[in-house]
């Protein structure tokens, strides 16, 4: 399927995907692998379903309900989920390796790369597929669009195809240099400089040490986390779309601030893109908000738990499903 023009979707403000009881079965279930166990919950609608929708997490310590404490409680997976059950589809979220119930040894953590979380949610598909299941959606959400790319790049294993919410169509350097420059620019010219240096470092395969990062910066740089973005700077969003041998579906937010439009646009550029939708007021957590302004968004939206998803997203994702 040839990709269409992206849609500037506008709606009405009404509830879609809420909570409304249309979960009949949601149990908490583990997905054995080499390290351990994932921890997930998979929901299932009321009359069975043949079709899965496993949710990939975004970057961080995000959970399998889309939190990332304290910062993020919008509990934008659980909606989505919640949404997709409505619609008739199984979905299972789960915690990302060392988040939540999805528990490893923390000597293990500065080890982790970013092929780990993609065999780790190549063994939720293949559990899902183990449970019955005869299709199953992989819908990555930000970092996650990202592992669910690479997921059907693997040989051993089937998907039948793929929603990319909210993700990167750069490289990772590249999103990084753009999110510090709308945050430093101009009133912290230095700190931008430095940033550039230890990306560009990184980029080539080299560790900085704590002392060449500034303080400012330790959060994002850290030694300890950098193996994982050294790894993750390989992967090139945009090439693993065209790449892509399964439908695909892309979905962009007018108002995010962290994975501007033009990401989407991007990721949009593959022959099995079944579309670009960009809902116009919605956020980086998938729900709208007015202001383009960062601090408020955080403080406003990241943190509502009770505000619904953009209204039409959960049935543009259900009707693109419908299609495969």
């Amino acid at each position: 399927m040839r990709c269409v023009t992206k849609l500037i979707v506008v709606f009405a403000a009404v509830v879609v995907g809420s909570l409304s009881g249309a979960v009949a079965a949601e149990h908490e279930v583990k997905v054995k692998c080499k390290w351990g166990s994932i921890g997930a919950t998979l929901a299932l609608p009321d009359e069975g379903a043949d079709t899965a929708v496993l949710i990939v997490a975004g970057s961080g310590p995000t959970d399998r309900n889309g939190n990332s404490l304290p910062v993020a409680t919008s509990y934008c997976y659980k909606l989505l989920s919640d949404g997709l059950v409505e619609q008739g589809y199984a979905v299972m979220r789960y915690d990302k390796r060392g988040i939540g119930a999805s528990v490893v040894d923390v000597q293990m953590i500065p080890d982790v790369v970013f092929r780990d979380f993609v065999d780790d949610a190549v063994e939720c598909v293949r559990y899902l597929y183990d449970e019955g299941f005869e299709r199953v959606v992989v819908a990555g959400h930000s970092e996650g669009a990202l592992i669910a790319l690479d997921v059907v790049q693997r040989d051993e294993c089937r998907v039948d195809g793929l929603v990319l919410l909210c993700g990167a169509g750069y490289p990772i350097d590249v999103i990084l240099q753009r999110q510090l420059a709308a945050q430093l620019i101009p009133s912290h010219i230095g700190l931008m400089v430095s940033a550039n240096n230890i990306i560009r470092r990184l980029k080539h395969g080299e560790r900085v040490a704590l002392e060449d990062v500034p303080t400012e910066l330790v959060s994002l740089f850290h030694p300890s986390v950098q193996p994982f973005i050294i790894s993750q700077m390989q992967y090139d969003p945009t090439l693993l779309a065209v790449q892509c041998e399964v439908p695909y579906f892309v979905v962009s937010g007018g108002h995010d601030i962290q994975v501007t439009v033009d990401n989407g646009e991007e990721l949009a550029r593959g022959e099995m893109c079944a579309g670009h939708v960009v809902f116009e007021k919605m956020t980086h957590v998938l729900k709208d908000c007015d202001t383009t302004d960062r601090m408020e968004q955080i403080t406003t939206i990241y943190n509502n738990s009770w505000s619904p998803l953009s209204a039409g997203l959960v049935m543009s994702v259900a009707d693109f499903i419908a299609t495969i």
